[in-house]
């Protein structure tokens, strides 16, 4: 009952990705109106997050399939863009699962199963109203290997961050030696920048292992989930509505330099379009952060603002909305369009009169040449 208390109830169903916390909307505002960049959000206690940076966030849009078997690895080889064979070095990694004409079915990161004894058991994080459809995707390939795929319910998906970072802060243990038992800790493969992803199993004993986790790792259970905002605020997509089934293709939401997709192995279903934009050296449209004047978004519907345009200040369409978070946003923007000018961008919205504001930027973590293969 504590873990229901200390979360807010963050394990109920989300309701869309564009509404950051219904129940408590002026505590989002105060957290995104004091600061203009995700290094200096602040917590609600200054002096409380100073002395405890990582937020613990329960990730309840999130859920796991389970792919286990001794033709597990070949099997997952061949569906998806990332190599198999990092899991020889780490224990994570992230992946996109493609449609034959090589736009995106799904996103996932994919994780040595924490408590397997060998090494042909793993789970792959989706979104939750993905996961029965990963399950089925994966099983339509499946033919003779010996593979199981299965949703599984055994583990719940958080999430450990730092909204600020102070250079003394001790970081979490990246070797599984280390790293307490239950919850499993796992580096997240994408960005330093985004810390960890943490397996809680279910039971009755949920609060006394966030008391054990508390206890190594200088850390607060988070009651006002920012985790969606911070993410957009880098620019990183993830999950159906961020990257549309069937719409998104993997080099325009960044997959190539979220380290996501290899160019290095055999054949995988999907993988000519996306080698080829590839090897053509450039992709025009990217998926980059947005910061909105205000708040003028809260209420409008998740289907009116769903692929909504964004135009620049001289009135040309420069790119689509794809997410939209406590004033921060995910848009899918011509590069060319919106960089380097930095001008005020507008979205039009059908049904809002008045312009919305909103300003982009180039991502940190970027490559220098943001038109070319990194």
């Amino acid at each position: 009952m504590l873990i229901t208390r200390w979360t807010c109830g963050l394990f109920r169903p989300a309701t869309g990705v564009f509404r950051f916390d219904r129940s408590a909307p002026s505590v989002a505002k105060r957290t995104i109106s004091c600061s203009s960049s995700i290094h200096g959000a602040a917590a609600d206690d200054g002096s409380q997050s100073a002395q405890k940076p990582y937020s613990f966030e329960a990730l309840s849009g999130r859920a796991l399939v389970r792919v286990h078997g001794d033709d597990s690895i070949s099997f997952l080889q061949g569906l998806m863009t990332n190599d198999m064979r990092h899991f020889e070095h780490g224990r994570a990694i992230y992946t996109m699962f493609l449609r034959v004409n090589g736009r995106v079915f799904c996103d996932a990161l994919v994780y040595r199963h924490p408590e397997a004894k060998g090494n042909d058991d793993f789970l792959l994080e989706c979104d939750r109203p993905v996961a029965s459809r990963l399950e089925k995707h994966l099983k339509l390939y499946r033919l003779r290997k010996k593979v199981q795929v299965q949703l599984e319910e055994t583990y719940h998906s958080w999430v450990a961050y730092r909204e600020q970072i102070d250079p003394e802060t001790k970081t979490l243990p990246t070797e599984e030696r280390k790293a307490p038992t239950d919850p499993h800790l796992f580096k997240d493969p994408r960005l330093p920048r985004l810390d960890y992803r943490v397996l809680l199993a279910g039971g009755d004993d949920q609060t006394a292992k966030l008391d054990r986790l508390l206890e190594k790792i200088p850390g607060v259970i988070a009651t006002v989930p920012r985790f969606v905002p911070f993410r957009y605020a880098l620019g990183i997509g993830e999950g159906e509505l961020n990257l549309p089934d069937g719409k998104a293709f993997p080099l325009e939401s960044n997959c190539d330099w979220l380290h996501g997709v290899s160019f290095h192995k055999g054949c995988y279903i999907g993988q000519e379009l996306t080698a080829r934009t590839y090897h053509t050296g450039v992709t025009r449209k990217r998926l980059m952060p947005l910061q909105f004047e205000g708040l003028p978004l809260e209420d409008v519907p998740v289907d009116v603002l769903r692929e909504a345009d964004i135009k620049n200040e001289a009135g040309a369409s420069v790119g689509k909305l794809r997410g939209y978070a406590a004033g921060r946003g995910l848009g899918l923007l011509r590069i060319e369009k919106v960089l380097p000018a930095g001008g005020p961008l507008t979205l039009t919205v059908p049904g809002i009169t008045d312009s919305i504001v909103c300003h982009t930027s180039r991502p940190f973590w970027w490559p220098n040449d943001t038109n070319t293969r990194s």
